[in-house]
């Protein structure tokens, strides 16, 4: 219960002074052994790479749009999108096609 204390006064904290929790993570992370460091600093990067809450609810939801929008251009454009298809699997029937690959960390035809 004393750490939620101490977590709640370093939020408010933070709005008059961003370095705050900072500061407190730093003398944190200071006491600990050099492995316990890399695990928190591991820890940290995990971190940036996952959404919040609310950030989640936002994608899901552009997501969701997005997907609607595509299957509306889709339905729309049906007979164009099989005309295409038929198209390229005739070019490629015919050997009129190249394969693509990936070389150098760039798409290449040959």
């Amino acid at each position: 219960m004393l750490i939620n204390l101490q977590v709640d006064k370093m939020t408010t904290q933070s709005a008059r002074q961003p370095a705050a929790l900072e500061l407190a993570l730093i003398d944190v992370v200071r006491t600990l052994p050099s492995r316990r460091v890399l695990q928190v600093l591991d820890f940290a990067r995990w971190l940036q790479t996952q959404l919040a809450p609310d950030e989640e609810h936002v994608a899901q939801a552009a997501m969701e749009q997005e997907e609607k929008a595509w299957e509306q251009t889709y339905n729309a454009n049906r007979d164009d999108f099989l005309a295409m298809a038929r198209q390229a699997l005739a070019d490629l029937d015919a050997g009129e096609t190249l394969e693509m690959v990936i070389a150098d960390g760039k798409v290449k035809a040959r």
